[in-house]
């Protein structure tokens, strides 16, 4: 079975996205602080979904949610 490493981190969005489990919208000049979680199984690629300060909060505290992973936008210069 392979290892399964999960990353979250709070990070400021630098383009406008959505939550990977309600679709909220993040304009980055309102975003305080959303999460990135990232799971990568093993040699696989990584699955990475962002997710706002309200779904975190349900998720930390025991609730179950469905994120749909997407790439996340890159920072352009």
């Amino acid at each position: 079975m392979p290892n399964v490493t999960i990353s979250l981190r709070r990070t400021k969005s630098e383009q406008e996205q959505t939550c990977g489990v309600c679709g909220a919208s993040f304009a980055p000049i309102e975003d305080s602080g959303s999460r990135v979680l990232t799971v990568k199984a093993g040699d696989g690629e990584p699955l990475t979904a962002l997710m706002c300060g309200g779904c975190h909060s349900k998720w930390s505290g025991g609730t179950t949610v469905t994120l749909k992973a997407a790439p996340l936008p890159r920072a352009t210069a």
